[in-house]
């Protein structure tokens, strides 16, 4: 008898182990298939990672039940991707179904649902005495198994009341509940018609005068056997009707076929794949990379190029090889906006061996995206971090563009960067991991300089263009001189000058909505979110928005504190700035792309497209118009409050800043004649604006790695950020003390641990659960791995465990 330990796809950290089922006989599956399983009560979806032969006579502690059913038609994960999972489970302290669940899209093939029938043997129970069972029983007794959605709908009169006295008839066994699956994608099938018989001659002259039959005849002969679709015979005028006629004479046979969804098929504006005549330093990054490519072994790259000096180039040359070698590639963007236009630039070199992945696109086009990949129809994988999951059987190259980018870093459980995910595929895969930046994060700069990584480096903008001129305004002075807008006179006259010569601008402001917070001027009372505490972001629409709880509510007419009338909006959000904008220049033609603008599938492309026709003159946007974007008739840029992240508590906080000055300035001067940047500032004389304004990585990089090594702060030490959370602010605060302390005995002498707090999080207080923050530091991170696996706080649902965060909000 076959026995497989099985691993339940339950997001719940306690359930951390796998579990033992028979394998049927009739059932042909094994390591790396999702099954369908029974447990505690419930029909659910597991992942199978080992079977063995179990001896006959061999003691159980218990029962086993039986596998029901597989979910697919063969294994879904690869024995790369299992080995990958262990991994990933074990360095960010999940359970293993929660590292298995990023590789389905959706997180579960199956969609599960309960369904209640009556048991007939019942039908005297004195519980059906009771006016509303009866009605429940009777009904079901007549329709059959039902789910609560459709029982509350025919008997509308039950209220409230119906879930609970469901659940005590199946507790008394009235009812009977049972738990029902099904696929969740729903695939796109299409019809194809192939002759099933030789057009001779004599068939010709026997169709002569039925025309429509005979058309069809010739149009299948003409496509020397092959298939056609409905769709291509519908528009050769073709009707349903005549392929029915021939196929019950035999003729004719019709299959039914799986279409796979391409959804950037025809979203992208392609062109001929140009001549490129690489530069010197392109030439001999690729050489290097080429190498490495051919000796199919793990070698890591960082890929330093200068804004607009051809990183994109040298990706494709190399994927081109990889490609050659019959490998596939991952090429992963920081942003969904930016998948579009690396698609576009992708495809010019292979037009149909892309394969497109990220959040916004549905289930089922995922799930279509997937099987082109593993039917070998796509060896290109392009987009956001969840890309990294795609089952791809044997990866030789994956590229992480703008590598330094936050959004690489997952913020729910588990808590993973796809820097990390990246490194460990590669290393399973024997394949080349390159991380290309202009502004690498600190970590993988040193990583590069201490020989970690191979540094590759791409000082010169392509065409030897200069890099634009950058220039700072002192915000206090504009202040000073009475300029209360939030466009500068020197900004203004930049981009009035820019519109005047019919060239375009692009702005970035680093906050959404209207006005930053609202505020009673009578007693200094700020309408905050009744959940975490934080101000309340007020929308033109006139709604207040919390950015961390996603909850809204209307402008008060008056203050909640003293009664007040006298309301204020004070700061300034992307909303407010547009309008702005129209009012100072109304003659610009102005487009906004933040989250509010961007939220259906192909927003991002059809706004950045748009721009690039120059239908608009000037696009601003929060930090997502900074990274990327290569449009030829940009010729300058302002930055607004670029040094907003200075006041974060986070030891990031400087290199936030120069990263966006940087980037954001790299938008402007790629095509043509020198860009210019104005940078608005309350702080002109920080390192990080200072050294953002002569685009100079090497100053800042030194500058700040001293400040890191005195504060022992990455890179000489790895952080574990340990959240821990109740509804009593007390409790919450001993659960980190407790932790503390047995942190200290157990390193206590040891210099290269070193524990910080417990203190308040920044959101101290978040849907009404209190938070406080404990921070790790280390040189030896398994040790700490090790002591909070003995701590058994993986398994806590009250602690959030964040290896290497990104932010320490």
């Amino acid at each position: 008898m076959q026995v497989a330990e099985v691993f339940v796809n339950i997001p719940v950290k306690s359930i951390a182990k796998a579990f033992r089922y028979i394998v049927p006989d009739s059932l042909q599956v094994g390591i790396g298939w999702r099954v369908f399983v029974p447990f505690g009560g419930r029909k659910v979806e597991g992942f199978i990672l080992s079977v063995r032969e179990e001896a006959e006579g061999e003691k159980r502690e218990y029962a086993l039940k039986e596998i029901i059913s597989a979910v697919d038609e063969e294994a879904w994960f690869t024995p790369e991707m299992i080995k990958a999972a262990r991994w990933l489970a074990d360095f960010y302290l999940c359970s293993l179904a929660e590292i298995m669940r990023l590789f389905m899209p959706g997180k579960s093939g199956l969609k599960i649902t309960v369904s209640y029938a009556a048991e007939e043997s019942m039908s005297g129970h004195l519980m059906l005495a009771m006016p509303m069972a009866s009605s429940v029983y009777q009904y079901l007794l007549a329709e059959g198994p039902k789910s609560l959605r459709e029982i509350r709908k025919a008997l509308p009169g039950m209220g409230e009341e119906l879930p609970g006295l469901i659940e005590r008839m199946v507790s008394y066994g009235v009812l009977v509940k049972d738990y029902l699956a099904e696929k969740r994608d729903k695939a796109r099938y299409e019809k194809y018609v192939c002759l099933t018989a030789e057009v001779t001659e004599e068939l010709q002259v026997d169709f002569k005068r039925k025309k429509a039959q005979l058309r069809l005849l010739e149009l299948l002969a003409k496509n020397e056997g092959k298939e056609l679709s409905y769709t291509a015979l519908r528009e050769e005028k073709v009707s349903p009707a005549t392929i029915k006629l021939m196929e019950e004479q035999g003729l004719v046979e019709v299959r039914q076929k799986r279409v796979l969804r391409d959804s950037y098929g025809g979203k992208t504006e392609l062109n001929n794949a140009p001549e490129i005549q690489l530069t010197e330093a392109q030439g001999n990054a690729l050489a290097e990379l080429e190498q490495a490519a051919e000796a199919k072994a793990f070698q890591g790259f960082l890929l330093k190029g200068v804004t607009g000096s051809g990183k994109t180039q040298v990706y494709m040359e190399l994927a081109k090889k990889v490609r050659a070698l019959g490998r596939q590639v991952i090429v992963l963007v920081p942003e969904i906006a930016l998948t579009g236009q690396v698609v576009a630039s992708f495809k010019e070199y292979f037009p149909e061996d892309i394969m497109v992945m990220h959040s916004r696109l549905s289930l089922s086009e995922r799930n279509d995206a997937i099987l082109r990949v593993r039917r070998g129809e796509a060896g290109i994988i392009i987009g956001a971090r969840s890309a990294l999951f795609t089952p791809a059987a044997d990866i030789g190259l994956i590229v992480m563009d703008e590598e330094q980018d936050m959004s690489y870093k997952q913020d729910e459980s588990p808590r993973y960067h796809a820097r990390v995910v990246a490194e460990q595929l590669a290393r399973i895969h024997g394949a080349v991991l390159l991380l290309g930046s202009a502004t690498p994060s600190l970590e993988t700069y040193y990583r590069a300089n201490s020989g970690e990584l191979k540094l590759l480096e791409l000082p010169e903008r392509i065409g030897s263009l200069p890099m634009p001129l950058v220039h700072a305004v002192d915000m206090r002075r504009e202040l000073k001189l009475g300029n209360r807008h939030i466009i500068s006179h020197d900004l203004q006259r930049l981009l009035e000058e820019t519109l005047a010569r019919g060239e375009q601008s692009i702005i970035m402001l680093n906050r959404r909505g209207f006005s930053t917070f609202v505020m009673c001027r009578s007693c200094g009372e700020v309408i905050k979110c009744k959940l975490c505490g934080l101000p309340l972001v007020y929308h033109k629409n006139g709604r207040l928005s919390c950015h961390h709880c996603d909850v809204a509510e209307q402008v008060p007419d008056v203050c909640p504190k003293c009664g007040s009338r006298y309301i204020k909006y004070f700061g300034s959000g992307t909303e407010k700035l547009e309008q702005e904008l129209r009012e100072i220049m109304p003659r610009a033609r102005v487009i906004r792309m933040d989250r509010d603008t961007t939220g259906t599938k192909f927003a991002h492309q059809e706004i950045l497209s748009r721009f690039r026709r120059h239908e608009y003159d000037i696009l601003l946007g929060t930090q997502m118009v900074a990274k990327g974007h290569d449009i030829p008739n940009v010729t300058s840029v302002g930055i607004i409050s670029a040094d907003s992240s200075l006041n974060m508590p986070d030891f990031r906080a400087a290199e936030r800043c120069f990263m966006l000055i940087t980037q954001t300035a790299g938008r402007a001067g790629r095509h043509g004649g020198r860009g210019q940047v104005i940078v608005q500032t309350y702080n002109p004389e920080h390192y990080a604006v200072t050294a953002g304004l002569k685009q100079d990585y090497e100053e800042f990089f030194r500058q700040e790695l001293a400040m890191r090594k005195e504060l022992f702060y990455p890179p000489y030490s790895r952080i574990v950020k340990l959240l821990f959370q109740d509804e009593d602010e007390e409790m919450a605060k001993g659960k980190g003390r407790r932790l503390v302390k047995a942190f200290e005995e157990r390193f206590r002498g040891d210099r290269r641990q070193v524990i910080v707090g417990p203190s308040p999080a920044v959101i101290a207080k978040f849907r009404n659960i209190y938070r406080f923050v404990v921070l790790i530091k280390t040189a030896d991170l398994p040790a700490v791995q090790e002591f909070l696996r003995e701590q058994k706080l993986h398994l806590r649902t009250e602690v959030a465990i964040d290896i290497d965060p990104i932010t320490m909000l």
